[in-house]
């Protein structure tokens, strides 16, 4: 393939986290620091994984067993790391709170948590897409594509589900459908949080 097609998929894996960041984060330098922290903190996680598993791989065996384990122990050492970084972020909330008092400024409006809350997340992808997706575009910057027998139709790295038989079939739709899911459940979230926050207003 060209360098164009290699840079296409790139703006696939970090066009829609480019967008955030030029439109919400880079605004503030608050949020961006914010971001670069998660990302770090992302990055050293998988790091972290990665050396724990190196001792491990290849797996030599066919057996299906060891896979799982590999994928049981990665997410849950992932979402270990996702309620430490939680603790720390509502530990970083206090503290701004509380310097706030001490300088007889207004606390964090739930706007301003929500913005860090999305700078936090949004480095969080990044983090997985430089891993992740980044890492497979190599070969893309080539003179050739990489097709697999599953998924013959198309490229590799425009398939969801490149190991499984049709997973070129199911990738699409079941990324429009969990990317729907998300969307919905993010929604919902916000409006009760606006919601409460306006009712606690009024109140008082």
């Amino acid at each position: 393939m060209t360098v164009a097609a290699g840079l296409g998929y790139a703006l696939i894996a970090l066009g829609p986290a480019f967008s955030l960041f030029a439109g919400v984060v880079a605004r503030k330098p608050f949020l961006v620091l914010t971001l670069l922290t998660s990302t770090l903190f992302w990055l050293i996680s998988l790091i972290i994984l990665s050396g724990i598993w190196r001792v491990f791989l290849p797996i030599r065996s066919g057996a299906w067993w060891p896979y799982a384990i590999l994928i049981l122990t990665s997410v849950a050492f992932q979402e270990g790391f996702r309620l430490v970084f939680w603790r720390l972020y509502k530990k970083m909330e206090e503290m701004l709170d509380s310097f706030a008092d001490r300088i007889s400024k207004p606390r964090l409006s739930l706007t301003d948590k929500m913005l860090i809350s999305l700078a936090g997340g949004l480095g969080h992808g990044v983090a997985h897409a430089v891993f992740f997706c980044l890492s497979l575009l190599t070969p893309a910057f080539g003179r050739a594509t990489f097709y697999v027998e599953s998924c013959s139709r198309m490229p590799f790295f425009l398939t969801l589900i490149n190991l499984a038989p049709g997973g070129c079939v199911i990738g699409t739709p079941l990324l429009c459908f969990m990317g729907a899911v998300t969307l919905h459940y993010c929604w919902r979230m916000v409006w009760r949080r606006l919601s409460e926050h306006q009712h606690r207003q009024f109140n008082s």
